[in-house]
């Protein structure tokens, strides 16, 4: 029996499939009509399918009430070098607790880091807080960018795609050649990873783009806002400006979509990294 199955299973799951798609993508696209027509056409039926020309309008009016552009470079500022730094550190940690599993303390050190992944954020928030304060970081970006980069998750990511993706041969050539601890990371394990890296790099920054509890909880003034901050304040305040709330949102969701097209090879290679590992 061919595996492919017939002609018209083929067809019927490659429609039930673009359907789907459209299910998902419908939603935002509309959204993006919307953002270009004025609020009369909005609520008129039938609604508008097709782009209109009210789009510098809604912008003026969406930049005299919420500063987009400070928001969106506060927004890319964290989420960038909180990415980056979360790479470093997970690839580096993750890199010693797969090579050096039988070093002393090893084995305990990696149960509690497998701990943390288990404990909800919110049982740390308070002390998280006071430490916060006390450092001076309250209204400032900082919190947004140091505390998480030591991520449990990121860390057991990293081990287990070093794990599945490097051989310990190349561990014992490098050693044979030579190479220090930090030049084995360097020239063989990071070109390997690189898969494994960019998945949890759109992770991450997809995480930290739309982040909304710390900002609110740290961010006092409208200067360090971040993106869906400043969002959250444009459709509580001016929720009746139907057209300026949808523009506000196709700016906040865009750089997502964007981040996951540039990165969707690596994405998904990176999700199916060591799946064919014998």
């Amino acid at each position: 029996m061919n595996g492919t199955g017939s002609p018209v299973t083929r067809r019927a799951i490659t429609v039930l499939i673009y359907l789907v798609v459209l299910v998902f993508v419908l939603p935002f696209y509309w959204m993006a009509v919307l953002a270009t027509h004025d609020n009369a056409s909005i609520y008129h039926f039938p609604p508008p399918l097709l782009p209109g020309g009210n789009l510098s309008a809604n912008w003026t009016r969406l930049v005299e009430v919420v500063p987009v552009l400070r928001a969106m470079g506060n927004s890319i500022l964290v989420a960038v070098t909180h990415t980056a730094l979360v790479l470093v550190l997970a690839s580096l940690v993750g890199y010693g607790f797969s090579r050096f599993r039988q070093a002393p303390g090893a084995r305990w050190m990696w149960r509690m880091l497998l701990a943390t992944i288990f404990i909800p954020g919110l049982v740390g928030l308070i002390p998280w807080y006071v430490l916060i304060a006390r450092l001076g970081w309250i209204d400032t970006l900082w919190p947004l960018i140091i505390p998480g980069a030591a991520n449990g998750f990121a860390v057991f990511w990293m081990r287990q795609v070093i794990t599945q993706t490097v051989p310990t041969d190349l561990y014992d050539a490098a050693r044979i050649d030579g190479a220090s601890d930090w030049r084995t990371y360097w020239t063989v394990v990071l070109p390997l990873i690189r898969p494994g890296l960019g998945a949890l790099g759109v992770w991450t920054f997809m995480g930290t783009w739309t982040a909304f509890q710390i900002p609110l909880i740290v961010l006092n003034s409208q200067e360090n806002f971040t993106l869906p901050l400043a969002m959250a304040n444009l459709n509580t305040l001016y929720g009746q400006d139907t057209a300026a709330v949808m523009l506000g949102s196709v700016i906040s969701v865009l750089p997502i979509f964007v981040a996951f097209l540039l990165a969707a090879k690596q994405f998904m290679a990176g999700l199916t990294a060591g799946a064919l590992k014998g």
